[in-house]
């Protein structure tokens, strides 16, 4: 109920981002790390999403799944699924997927050229 005593606040408005087609590679590296990830199996796919946080902004998320509940876009490159949430296509057009052998292990990374910036563990982007 309104008592006319204070201002009606404005509407907010929510701008969704346009889905792209992505487009993305994966090193050399990265393939070898997958297939022995995969094994035989190639019937389950990476998943390439992006989660709010990290000290950035943004956090990459990788998984190996069956299938999901999202909506997606599925890129085939030699022979692996790959899966890319339409609500992060915009995010993740243009992305290349790495593997990095570091002291401590190694792990995936992912060069962005849509990213502003990222911290220093590559883990996060703005």
């Amino acid at each position: 109920m309104d008592c006319n005593t204070c201002e009606t606040p404005t509407a907010v408005v929510i701008n969704k981002p346009d889905v792209i087609d992505v487009e993305l590679t994966i090193t050399v590296k990265a393939k070898e790390m997958l297939s022995s990830a995969f094994g035989d199996d190639m019937s389950h796919a990476l998943l390439v999403g992006v989660l709010s946080g990290g000290c950035s902004g943004y956090m990459y998320d990788l998984q190996i799944v069956e299938s999901t509940d999202q909506d997606c876009q599925e890129v085939k490159i030699d022979g692996f699924r790959v899966l890319v949430p339409n609500a992060s296509s915009h995010l993740l057009d243009g992305i290349e997927i790495d593997y990095v052998d570091r002291l401590m292990g190694g792990g995936f990374k992912i060069n962005n050229p849509n990213a502003e910036s990222s911290c220093g563990c590559g883990e996060s982007f703005a």
